[in-house]
């Protein structure tokens, strides 16, 4: 018989902190929290995000992206004129974002020769390992080699011998008798 573990979260019992330097450190906990949270929300979605707590008997924290007055004012319904500054925070936004695409594109497009680049030298080197493994016959003794491996290597040094001829010939050297001569 097999047995499961199930995980189960704590019920928390929510009462007032009596404790006032306790309620203090949960408190700056909680909202450093919760203004995580609602940065982590703006950075994955750009939502526009405000947020006011107000403590007992001490001053108002906020955060907000990309300001609070400007988020409440603008779901208040309270519009006011664009600043110059706003303007050109709204050209530098569409900048980035056009700047973003052609390197977005770029990276795409240097991805792909990257991958094309590794699919050829895996290619190459399997060609490589396939030609290493033609040649072996040749790396033992002779004497060892059978009738078909011998006429190989006689064909092989046959055709090198006849390169070197053509290439000494080519350079202005004759070959006879077994020696070499300038022509």
């Amino acid at each position: 018989m097999s047995t499961t573990r199930i995980k189960v979260s704590k019920s928390v019992h929510l009462a007032k902190i009596e404790n006032q330097n306790n309620r203090q450190v949960t408190f700056s906990k909680r909202r450093n929290g919760v203004f995580k949270k609602a940065n982590e929300l703006v950075v994955m979605t750009g939502a526009e995000v405000g947020i006011i707590v107000c403590p007992q008997g001490s001053k108002p924290y906020s955060f907000g992206h990309p300001n609070v007055n400007e988020t409440i004012n603008k779901y208040v319904g309270e519009e006011r004129t664009p600043s110059p500054s706003d303007i050109d925070d709204k050209y530098v936004q569409m900048f980035r974002k056009a700047n973003s695409r052609a390197l977005n594109t770029r990276l795409s497009s240097l991805q792909d020769q990257l991958d094309f680049a590794l699919k050829l030298k895996s290619k190459l080197k399997q060609m490589n390992k396939n030609v290493e493994s033609q040649q072996e016959w040749f790396k033992g003794p002779i004497e060892k080699m059978n009738y078909t491996e011998a006429s190989m290597l006689n064909e092989g040094l046959e055709d090198l011998l006849l390169k070197v001829k053509n290439n000494g010939t080519e350079r202005g050297y004759g070959y006879k008798n077994g020696k070499w001569k300038a022509e």
